[in-house]
């Protein structure tokens, strides 16, 4: 099943501004200036999805004015996942005559097994031609059994301000294909039992990114990021389907889902974190969201990190609240005598939701260079109007990071 985490540079302005506060200074030596991080990550939903992930990163500079970062993760993932069926459905199969199709689960057909692997490799160089102004340069590649991807980014910053405000453009661009795992994709609102099939579904996407990062006083930074995406082709969940339904909900027959071949999403991101007297930090985020498939959403997190140590010993408790709309297209089921629509999913990632995180994040220095991190939390999912409407996760990783600037 095709799951895609891709780092794209939407990210790349959050991840900087998150480590501003609360971190000693840069080794001046760009010979020692090297950071090597590991990490293993554990995701687990109650009777469903389980998710491994292994991931290696190193990062330092080359040159006075150059700096490089690789990275690689590999990702194993397994379980059952809803398939967009009502339960207890009569539809005994969704493996079509040309080997498409997957697993059915035990427990009635709307539910469907998988396993797969991802490998991912990324890279990127920063390039600095003044003290004020430097360009990013990156590019990554992410394959499954059934999902490719490759991208690429620009990105360029501006210090102004005495460097107390930062200016941040850039670009992204990605290409995928996406299929079912024998490499076909099935005719989008053809029936199950037809076994109609397709090549491979493409598609591209587009990212703009416009960001502001501002240091307030000495002990406040502030972020606003604007992100603007376009992606064109292929939308459409290969494993997908929908039930129609009688009066009572019994499917007396099986479509797979067809999603629009464009999609539109603007994000606006907003942060502040600000170090108290004591040297502990409070951290808070916003981030609004809206696509042109008629989802709206709203994601707030905040964090409060405790820190003894001289900030390397650090324990920070966090919680996230995300709330979002159904797209246009979403539907539980179609009634029985109503006709096919022009697009249609019972995928309940396209449902109205509500989502809530409770965790912590705990550092422990290790030795001179080094710090260990462990973050624990649990994940509550509530849906409206879907045929499963609780999901729940357990969520453990385990990172080590060591060099010059721990």
């Amino acid at each position: 099943m095709a799951v895609t985490n891709h780092k794209r540079i939407s990210t790349a302005l959050a991840l900087a501004t998150s480590s501003l506060l609360g971190q000693p200074a840069l080794a001046q030596p760009y010979a020692n200036d090297w950071q090597v991080n590991a990490g293993f990550l554990n995701y687990q939903e109650k009777g469903r999805v389980s998710v491994q992930s292994y991931t290696a990163r190193v990062r330092g500079q080359i040159s006075d004015d150059a700096s490089v970062q690789l990275g690689v993760v590999l990702d194993t993932m397994s379980g059952s996942t809803p398939t967009g069926a009502v339960k207890d459905s009569t539809v005994v199969s969704n493996t079509g005559t040309s080997g498409g199709g997957f697993d059915v689960a035990g427990q009635g057909t709307s539910m469907a097994d998988f396993e797969d692997t991802r490998l991912a490799v990324d890279g990127s160089w920063e390039q600095s031609h003044s003290r004020e102004f430097r360009m990013t340069y990156g590019t990554y590649v992410s394959v499954e059994k059934d999902f490719t991807a490759i991208g690429a980014s620009v990105k360029g910053s501006l210090d102004v301000n005495d460097r107390l405000t930062t200016l941040t453009a850039g670009l992204g661009v990605e290409a995928d294909e996406n299929s079912q795992r024998d490499g076909t994709t099935p005719e989008p609102l053809s029936s199950v039992g037809d076994a109609s099939f397709n090549r491979q579904g493409r598609r591209n996407t587009y990212d703009a990114l416009l960001g502001i990062t501002q240091v307030i006083d000495r002990r406040t930074v502030a972020q606003l990021n604007l992100t603007y995406t376009h992606s064109f082709g292929y939308h459409t969940d290969p494993y997908k389907v929908f039930s129609a339904t009688d009066s009572d909900g019994i499917e007396f027959a099986r479509y797979y889902e067809k999603r629009p071949e464009q999609r539109q999403r603007l994000a606006l991101f907003s942060s502040l974190r600000q170090q108290q007297l004591d040297g502990n930090i409070l951290g808070g985020s916003l981030r609004l969201y809206h696509d042109d498939w008629g989802i709206n959403a709203l994601t707030t997190e905040a964090s409060y990190r405790f820190n003894t140590a001289g900030q390397r010993r650090f324990t920070e408790p966090f919680g996230r609240v995300h709330m979002q709309t159904a797209a246009d297209f979403y539907l539980r089921s179609l009634p029985m005598g109503e006709p096919l629509p022009t697009y249609a999913s019972a995928d309940n990632r396209l449902a109205q939701m509500q989502s809530y995180t409770l965790g912590v994040n705990v550092g422990i220095p290790v030795a001179r260079w080094g710090l260990l991190q462990g973050r624990a939390s649990y994940f509550y999912q509530v849906f409206q109007d879907a045929t499963y409407d609780r999901n729940r996760a357990l969520i453990l990783s385990l990172n080590y990071e060591f060099g010059q600037n721990n």
